[in-house]
């Protein structure tokens, strides 16, 4: 996968933008573990299952053992455990995504970065139907042959990796990930 990074002046969407990858997704994708490894005792009391383990494998030890602490107290204090909880990260990472969102739609206004996109640019399903919806019909079309373009070459792309998979090799399975990105953004989004 080639890499062409828009030249720009401090913009993050701007600076995640690289040919094959969502950009929105690849923000999140930092965001998300920025906000693990930095994380607070006091600022989660409540994680999702992705959540939690994400803490457990990622956050650092003394850190990740005070979350953990902090959610057992929130949790024994009473409360009748819930299946459905409402996670602290999942709530941060939406506002961040609303954002980058929001970015994005202004950015497309500029014309070198509708046209970048048109020629290189790549979105998942999830994003780029979010972004069609927040857009005028013209960036909309842009966003729908980004989108048309981005699903044709991750086919061509699977079919070449299956064909070599059934075959034995398996060289190149970083393909897999960019199709499930593609299919349903970034692992860690809840919806």
């Amino acid at each position: 996968m080639k890499n062409e990074t828009f030249l720009t002046t401090g913009n993050t969407v701007l600076l995640a933008l690289a040919k094959g990858v969502c950009p929105i997704c690849s923000l999140l994708r930092a965001f998300q573990k920025e906000l693990i490894e930095r994380l607070q005792p006091t600022a989660a009391s409540t994680a999702c299952n992705y959540h939690a383990w994400a803490i457990a494998t990622s956050a650092p030890a003394s850190s990740a053992a005070e979350i953990f602490l902090a959610m057992l107290r929130v949790t024994s204090s009473g409360d009748v455990w819930n299946e459905r909880i409402d996670c602290n990260l999942c709530g941060s990472i939406r506002e961040h995504e609303i954002a980058r969102l929001r970015e994005f739609v202004n950015e497309m206004q500029r014309g070198r970065f509708a046209q970048w996109m048109e020629r290189h640019g790549t979105l998942c399903r999830f994003h780029g139907a979010s972004l069609q919806s927040m857009v005028n019909d013209e960036d909309a079309r842009i966003i729908a042959k980004v989108m048309k373009s981005s699903e044709e070459q991750l086919e061509e792309l699977l079919e070449s990796f299956a064909a070599k998979a059934r075959s034995g090799g398996h060289a190149g399975g970083g393909i897999l990930g960019r199709a499930a990105e593609f299919l349903v953004a970034q692992r860690g989004l809840t919806r």
